[in-house]
């Protein structure tokens, strides 16, 4: 049928009408497994090309939503030497359902197997191996679905002593395939009780009753492989046959495992509410705490302002200079004068006042000690003392407090001191010629020396 252009149109246009008629959502290809013919495997990959081109102009022109489009496959991409036409898959199918299933069939081999293995140490043949080569193969984890097995294989033991997974048979040991779906083995097979058993190796249950052993997905199987496909980020999970099952255990097995992550979910948001209120009322409350903090602030500026004008009254004596006064006293700002500069500006001083025999004409006349001329010029000696360019040329703090005493009569003579330019420097090229001052960036350069 893929060969022939006609019959691929034919079989597209016929599908789709099938489909809309009965209001079915989507259209699913059974059974179709890899072929060692190169020439189909390709004309097949036409059909999946031309199928999906159908689909999309169907839903263009009917305005509806395009019909699904997915596949059964085997549980290997490959069988033997041939292959699936991966490429074609992959872009036109919504998902691939992988039959996870018919591993191991009593009528096609002398021992016990597990039809449906999601593991086997042994050998491939296993879901797990099968589903990590679809993907190898280019197709996303996100567009599989596993296959969910409701059904068993019943074999004949050969000794009823050996009953593992394994063990001998003769054959089927019911019907003629051995094929009992789980709704019989737990209501007609007596399986209950130490004849029920889980292989946590290759993830299948298993019933022991004489010479007869049945492999099967149970309870703890079904949890495993969902738990899986989660892990492995698939799509979901198919069954096959949902009525086979048993008072609905297998499928409410399967659903309780996906409220786990609805548990969690739930646990985590019990966590994390309480957590998110306690934090808004925190920080609501911090916010309360500052815009009230800020307020306060702002009434005691607005008090201090208002009385401000009072306190000044309250000092009458309190000496203010103009503008003037300060230019003419450090001689029209010069730099000679400069003692430094901070956060507020250059700072001046008076060493020439000291120097020139002066010192009292640049005291504070508002300084209660304008009598005791020597002590106050005795001050301002020590206090040039202590900014001179060189440590060893400062007094050390007990000598200070000596001097202040007037325990040292022979106060050194102070230098020229830190922050002062030297005479033959050039004042108005001052900027172009900073290296010639006495200090780096108006600041005395002090390292830690015993004295």
């Amino acid at each position: 049928m893929a060969t022939q252009p006609s019959h691929r149109t034919s079989f597209i246009e016929s599908s789709i009408q099938r489909a809309r008629l009965y209001g079915f959502h989507g259209l699913d290809l059974c059974c179709v497994e890899p072929d060692t013919n190169t020439t189909k495997m390709e004309n097949m990959g036409i059909l999946f090309d031309d199928w999906r081109t159908a689909i999309d102009r169907e839903s263009k022109n009917s305005t509806r939503s395009p019909l699904l489009l997915t596949l059964l496959g085997y549980y290997l991409p490959s069988k033997n030497t041939a292959s699936y036409p991966m490429e074609s898959i992959r872009r036109n199918f919504d998902w691939v359902f992988i039959e996870s299933y018919y591993y191991h069939l009593p009528t096609m081999e002398n021992f016990t197997g597990a039809h449906s293995a999601l593991y086997d140490p042994s050998s491939n043949i296993s879901t797990d191996y099968g589903i990590k080569e679809w993907i190898s193969r280019g197709l996303p984890a996100d567009k599989m679905v596993l296959g969910l097995a409701y059904h068993g294989y019943a074999w004949t033991l050969l000794d009823p002593s050996a009953n593992e997974i394994g063990s001998p048979a003769t054959g089927p040991a019911v019907m003629s395939r051995g094929l009992i779906f789980y709704k019989f083995i737990k209501s007609s097979m007596g399986c209950d009780g130490e004849k029920v058993g889980y292989n946590s190796t290759y993830v299948t249950n298993y019933c022991i009753n004489g010479s007869v052993w049945i492999g099967y997905d149970d309870v703890e199987a079904i949890r495993t492989k969902v738990s899986y496909a989660r892990e492995k980020g698939l799509l979901g999970y198919k069954v096959w046959q949902v009525d086979n099952d048993y008072n609905w255990m297998l499928s409410k097995a399967a659903a309780q495992d996906e409220g786990k992550d609805q548990e969690n979910n739930r646990l985590l948001w019990a966590i994390l509410l309480p957590t998110i209120a306690v934090v808004t009322l925190l920080l609501g409350t911090l916010t309360w705490f500052f815009r009230r903090r800020l307020f306060k602030w702002k009434v005691l500026v607005t008090r201090i302002m208002a009385i401000r004008p009072q306190k000044k009254l309250q000092y009458p004596n309190l000496q203010e200079f103009s503008f003037a006064d300060i230019k003419a006293a450090t001689r029209n700002f010069s730099h000679e004068n400069k003692l430094g500069e901070g956060g507020y500006g250059p700072v001046y001083k008076a060493y020439e006042f000291w120097k020139d025999g002066k010192s009292m004409e640049f005291m504070d006349p508002l300084m209660d000690d304008t009598n005791s001329a020597c002590k106050l010029v005795r001050c301002m000696q020590v206090a040039l003392l202590c900014v001179q360019e060189k440590w060893e040329d400062r007094p050390s703090m007990l000598e200070v407090y000596s001097m202040l005493k007037n325990e040292i009569e022979d106060v050194p003579t102070p230098k020229m001191h830190a922050f002062a330019a030297r005479k033959d420097m050039d004042v108005e090229n001052y900027q172009k010629s900073t290296e010639e001052t006495c200090s780096v960036n108006y600041a005395t350069m002090s390292w830690d020396m015993p004295r």
